[in-house]
């Protein structure tokens, strides 16, 4: 697991050096906050919870082409009242399309892949079990221009394990701002 993680955080760094030589070029970062509906097994267990999300991306051209290297964190607490929590961590990538770039109010699709730990936490403070598994990701949202450099953005999305015995599923509905650094809007 381990690996895992460190190929990850790799890849993440490796963004962050690109979009970093690339603010000229229409890199942007962003910051996003919400709530979690838990899906599927996930959702037998877990209560509605909130999740943060925040991370880089780069416009690929004018067309409304972009690639982002995102992280997300959140936590559900469990239906049984027990006071025993689940927390979701993950790092993925994804590649999207603005529709209608250029304009003011841009909706907008990505898909994506990557990690995501789902770590129980008993609420006496026993141990905890974290378990990472691969993951894949697809949204739909709205950025609007609120000026040449700033943007506010709404989405839905899916975010899940591909694990065949038990999925760690929710739809975060988020809203956030993108800052960007050069050509083109941030999403």
């Amino acid at each position: 697991m381990k690996r895992v993680i460190g190929l990850v955080l790799v890849g993440v760094v490796g963004t962050l050096a690109a979009a970093s030589t690339a603010q000229a070029q229409g890199a942007f970062v962003f910051l996003g906050g919400g709530m979690t509906i838990p899906m599927s097994d996930f959702k037998e267990d877990a209560k509605a919870g909130w999740i943060a999300t925040g991370g880089v991306g780069y416009n690929i051209g004018e067309k409304g082409l972009f690639v982002e290297a995102e992280g997300w964190y959140g936590s559900n607490k469990h239906k049984d009242g027990s006071g025993d929590k689940t927390n979701l961590l993950g790092a993925t990538g994804a590649v999207g399309y603005m529709f209608n770039a250029a304009q003011k109010v841009s909706p907008y699709v990505l898909a994506g892949g990557g990690i995501l730990a789902h770590q129980y936490k008993p609420a006496g403070g026993g141990a905890s079990d974290t378990e990472s598994k691969l993951a894949v990701t697809g949204a739909a949202g709205v950025g609007i221009d609120l000026n040449e450099r700033i943007s506010f953005w709404i989405e839905g999305r899916l975010l899940t394990t591909l694990d065949k015995d038990y999925k760690s599923m929710v739809v975060p509905v988020t809203a956030g701002i993108s800052i960007n650094f050069g050509g083109g809007g941030g999403n």
